[in-house]
């Protein structure tokens, strides 16, 4: 990742076509500007973005300065100030420094500003147009992120006069290690500063300060709850949409114990000074074996069952008790949300490599075991009663621990709370892999962004996908973004109205009450 500098002077040194628009009537007389360039000013200097025809998008703009030098390293972001000349936003920028996908870990992304990139109608810039503003958190379970993904293209939103942003903020070690002296959550703070960048910049982008939506996926959706629930985001956003939420941390005394464990494993000691001399690629290394070290039951009890050892923190600042318990009870009742999941979350984790078909008996009653629901949930869960294979049935538990019924219990907590909540289940079943992927994890992102065609989507939703149902998604998305009102039934507690996104989309009360029961009483 460059830093702004050398975008700057890079970009000073090419041949550019600039047009500058005040009025939104100057964009509508020009009809031939694909592929050029747009220049907007934001507090910080000027910023080029590219033009695809009625949608120009900015890429890598930055909200806060490289945290991964000496002088910043692990510490709150530092909001980005000002930059001489033109910078360059018309190409894609890399994410966060990151452990890759492949099984050979490898080190994606690269150091320097925290950046977002932005989608906005062309006919918007400079205007007063005051269009609502989507702000997106993408997940990653806390050890990636990357804003500029396909399936987060905002174009679509853009068509429809809604402004996108995506953000990009530090993850793993650098984002939620807790270390003596470092303030914990700094992944969470980055995302904070996003906020306030868009706060003070996005009305020259035509967007709304005063009615942006706040929406995230996995530890996008997560990372929302968390700024629900917590004071120092309070005023930077109106709406919010969560997309499976999995809302796990981890007390100081885990956060503690896994960052020792980790420093040992590198023969370190858990300071400040000495994790900073590692190399970033052998940090991103040690992240995913870390992440396989607290797998052993044993040794980890419930945290063996998630996904990561990266998590936020529950540091009496950012969290003060847990993200749950925070959302409960400090949520402003004056936003709207919408909150809701994937029928089969965590078929993404099983089914790719195959490994939903070795899965023995045994570890699906210990998983049902250290859970010690109310209820008969071995009847609940019976394989054979829901004519389903063990791993199956392990995936389904899996699914509702991690993901459903945590956004279930923000939906109730909310309601309770006066919130005006909707409540959604996303059930298309994606043919990926063979006709086994299911309504997995992630497999709503691109109907969310109406972003199908991407190679990237195609992995996870084949290509075949319903426009149908993107079309239904998407539109929902961008109603409840411009009047804070989902089109459907409200969630109440009497009737439980849940939408159901599929190729035939349709509101059914109540849901798996059987399942929904048998989770009230478990403390996310």
């Amino acid at each position: 990742m460059m830093t702004l500098n050398h975008m700057v002077k890079r970009f000073c040194k090419a041949t550019v076509i600039i047009l500058s628009f005040n009025m939104a009537s100057s964009f509508a007389a020009n009809n031939d500007i694909e592929g050029q360039q747009m220049t907007v000013s934001v507090h910080q200097g000027d910023v080029q973005g590219k033009v695809n025809a009625d949608v120009t998008s900015f890429y890598g703009i930055p909200y806060a300065h490289d945290p991964f030098t000496k002088a910043r390293r692990f510490k709150a972001p530092q909001a980005y100030e000002k930059w001489e000349g033109v910078l360059d936003a018309t190409k894609k920028t890399a994410p966060v420094p990151q452990p890759g996908r492949e099984q050979t870990v490898e080190l994606v992304g690269a150091a320097g500003d925290l950046t977002l990139n932005i989608w906005a109608p062309t006919a918007a810039l400079q205007s007063n147009k005051q269009l609502p503003v989507m702000v997106w958190i993408p997940g990653g379970a806390f050890i990636r992120a990357d804003a500029g993904e396909k399936a987060y293209n905002g174009t679509s939103f853009a068509k429809n006069d809604a402004i996108v942003v995506t953000v990009n903020y530090r993850v793993g070690v650098d984002g939620f290690m807790h270390l003596d002296g470092a303030p914990d959550n700094r992944g969470i703070l980055d995302q904070i500063a996003a906020l306030q960048w868009v706060q003070k910049n996005i009305a020259n982008f035509g967007g709304n300060p005063e009615n942006v939506t706040l929406f995230g996926q996995s530890a996008g959706a997560e990372s929302v709850a968390i700024l629900l629930g917590t004071d120092k985001a309070k005023g930077l956003f109106q709406q919010a949409i969560m997309q499976s939420p999995p809302m796990q941390f981890m007390t100081m005394e885990q956060a503690d114990r896994v960052s020792q464990t980790f420093a040992k494993e590198l023969g370190v000691s858990t300071t400040i000074s000495d994790i900073s001399q590692i190399p970033l690629e052998t940090l991103v290394t040690e992240v995913i074996d870390i992440g396989n070290t607290i797998k052993n039951r044993d040794q980890w009890g419930m945290m063996s069952w998630g996904g990561t050892a990266f998590l936020p923190v529950a540091d009496g600042d950012v969290i003060k008790e847990s993200p749950m318990r925070d959302l409960a009870n400090n949520t402003d009742p004056a936003i709207p949300v919408i909150v809701g999941s994937t029928d089969e979350e965590a078929r993404l984790y099983y089914v790719p490599g195959g490994a939903i078909d070795q899965i023995p008996a045994t570890q699906r009653s210990q998983l049902l075991s250290d859970l010690s629901l109310s209820g008969a949930s071995r009847d609940v869960y019976a394989p054979i009663k829901n004519k389903k294979s063990i791993g199956d049935s392990f995936a389904d538990i899996q699914s509702d621990y991690t993901f459903r019924m945590p956004a279930v219990h923000i939906a109730e907590h909310l309601v309770n709370n006066g919130n005006k909540v909707w409540h959604y289940n996303f059930s298309w079943f994606s043919p990926a892999f063979d006709g086994k992927l299911g309504a997995a994890h992630f497999v709503d992102v691109p109907f969310t962004f109406n972003a199908l065609d991407s190679e990237q989507a195609k992995s996870f939703i084949g290509d075949q996908p319903s426009q149908k149902l993107a079309d239904t998604m998407h539109r929902n998305w961008i109603e409840f973004a411009r009047s804070g009102q989902a089109p459907w039934d409200n969630y109440r507690l009497a009737d439980r109205a849940t939408m159901v996104f599929d190729t035939d989309s349709k509101i059914v009360n109540d849901p798996e009450r059987d399942v929904r029961v048998l989770w009230k009483n478990y403390s996310f």
